[in-house]
């Protein structure tokens, strides 16, 4: 069983790491509004290889396979809370028009199939920020289509009907919610039993078979 020392220098570890998880989501998302794109990346890079070495001191290899559900989880609350962030910008700035499809890109190879349309105005002039998502083949250049987008490039042009900032700042909150959890349980056992001393699955094993 570890020593008091060490015991206190889990417990400080495992704070870090939990205090990490919003300050990281809204960290990025405010550094992208009032920074920039880039920095924001950057900021998030830090964050995110910060977080792993984290969890490999806390929890040894095994912190390795748990960063790979963090860095997804953590990716997903960044994703929404930004989208939240959009919602309040387009709520407080935003304007409503009927853009015209300039270009389609279609992306059927990726896990959910979808195409990506860039947006103009009805004299053909560029929406800032706008570049919308939707369902493959949804559109075509030369369509119309009703969106809300921030004239000063901010917020990423969305249709009216999409936008919703309960949703998602709730989806947000409940992703990093869940982490901060995990990750407090999970330092929580090892104060209690230690650090594990060996990945899950033992080298050679093929999953599914004992």
């Amino acid at each position: 069983m570890a020593g008091p020392k060490s015991r206190r220098a889990t417990i400080g570890l495992t704070a870090a790491l939990v205090t990490a998880v919003p300050a990281g989501t809204f960290g990025v998302v405010a550094v992208s509004t009032y920074v920039g794109f880039g920095a924001a990346l950057l900021l998030g890079l830090v964050v995110g290889v910060a977080w792993i070495v984290g969890l490999v001191r806390l929890l040894g290899p095994v912190g390795c396979w748990v960063a790979i559900v963090s860095v997804a989880l953590g990716g997903g609350a960044i994703g929404e809370a930004v989208s939240a962030r959009d919602a309040v910008i387009l709520d407080a700035r935003g304007v409503t028009v009927t853009a015209r499809v300039a270009a389609v890109h279609d992306h059927p190879q990726d896990k959910h199939p979808n195409s990506t349309y860039d947006l103009v105005g009805e004299l053909g002039l560029p929406i800032p920020n706008g570049t919308v998502y939707g369902n493959l083949h949804a559109h075509a250049v030369g369509d119309r289509v009703l969106v809300r987008y921030d004239p000063e490039g901010v917020a990423a042009a969305t249709a009216p009907d999409d936008i919703d900032f309960s949703q998602d700042l709730a989806i947000a909150a409940a992703l990093d919610a869940v982490l901060m959890a995990a990750v407090a349980g999970l330092g929580a056992l090892v104060v209690r039993n230690g650090r594990p001393r060996r990945v899950p699955f033992r080298r050679g094993t093929v999953i599914g078979q004992d």
